[in-house]
């Protein structure tokens, strides 16, 4: 659970493998995250802070900032790497979610083949004296030659890649520095999406939103999942692996704040047996165009008070399953058509 995981990758989450609150901001998240395990039993607030802040003043180890890559290679550009221990040689291997940078001193096993750093999704086996990937050959993608086993080539350098499939290996100039509040900075920051030929593509099988682990620290990721009428299938290979739950306007329309605890922790349960420790719902916008798109997604319906009591149970009998809530949507999400662009002036 101390790296990045991928959906119904991992074991569910347990009261053992998340003992320890994460946070996403000095305050906003901890108490939330307070919850995790078996029983509800939230931190209070003035709790909840002290443990942000005594968290936020251990994180002070410099990360390594990566970027300079090819288009092909975006996914594993502009991250900051963790430097997880030492292999077998003595070397530094960084790694930030799936991806892993590393030196090798005979990448194919021969003695004389030229060392080099390697940027990978392979995990390497730390444990090996060379061929780290344990293939018997050398990758000509994301490399570059070098002898110091101390540390990766800071500053600008030529690294070898192939910058599109079917093509040659080619030199790209990639940055490698550290950056002294990279520990902090991961927490406001995720790495689902990545940017490729001008737009945003997500991940394939990842969460729709996850931040670094921090393993030092036993801080697990945040693996997020949209949560409208369950947990989101955002792939092709996940259709049919997921409850269909009514929507949050049909639980509205019961009016009854239990059978909307007793659904909540259901779904929490669901979440956490699919990996996933934050639910992003419930959504809780009032109506006020009967056409919007979203309107089946919210849980107040045309009544703010009815939200207001209906959010509680929610909240609680989802946090109860070890999975935070993350309430949305507050106000003025009233037009799905078009929303890349069109304008809500709110007067």
């Amino acid at each position: 659970w101390l790296e990045q995981s991928r959906i119904g990758l991992r074991p569910p989450l347990t009261s053992a493998t998340m003992s320890h609150p994460h946070l996403m901001s000095a305050t906003l998240l901890l108490p939330l995250m307070a919850v995790l395990g078996a029983a509800f039993e939230p931190l209070s607030w003035e709790e909840a802070y002290r443990r942000a802040e005594e968290t936020l003043a251990r994180m002070d180890v410099p990360l390594l900032f990566v970027t300079g890559l090819c288009d092909r290679q975006s996914f594993a550009n502009n991250l900051l790497y963790q430097n997880l221990g030492t292999t077998k040689g003595g070397a530094p291997y960084f790694s930030v979610g799936g991806y892993y940078l590393y030196f090798d001193p005979h990448c194919d096993g021969n003695a004389s083949t030229p060392a080099r750093w390697v940027l990978s999704e392979s995990d390497p086996d730390v444990d090996a004296d060379h061929d780290l990937d344990g293939d018997g050959l050398c990758s000509l993608d994301m490399h570059v030659k070098s002898t110091n086993f101390t540390m990766p080539p800071m500053g600008t350098q030529e690294w070898q890649m192939r910058c599109a499939e079917g093509e040659a290996v080619s030199s790209a100039n990639v940055t490698l520095r550290m950056v002294p509040q990279g520990e902090k900075l991961s927490l406001l920051r995720g790495h689902s999406y990545y940017k490729s030929n001008g737009t945003y593509a997500q991940r394939e099988y990842w969460y729709v939103g996850n931040t670094d682990a921090i393993p030092r620290l036993d801080l697990p990721s945040f693996n997020m999942q949209d949560a409208a009428a369950g947990f989101r299938p955002t792939f092709p290979g996940m259709v049919g692996k997921a409850t269909v739950w009514p929507s949050m306007l049909c639980m509205a329309a019961t009016w009854d704040p239990e059978a909307v605890r007793s659904y909540s922790e259901a779904l929490g349960r669901e979440f956490r047996g699919k990996g996933a420790n934050s639910i992003l719902g419930p959504s809780i916008n009032v109506h006020r165009v009967a056409r919007n798109g979203r309107n089946f997604e919210y849980l107040s319906g045309e009544d703010p008070y009815l939200g207001a009591k209906l959010v509680k149970g929610y909240v609680q009998g989802v946090q109860s399953e070890g999975v935070f809530a993350v309430v949305k949507h507050w106000v003025f999400n009233e037009q799905e058509t078009n929303r890349g662009s069109e304008s809500s002036i709110v007067d």
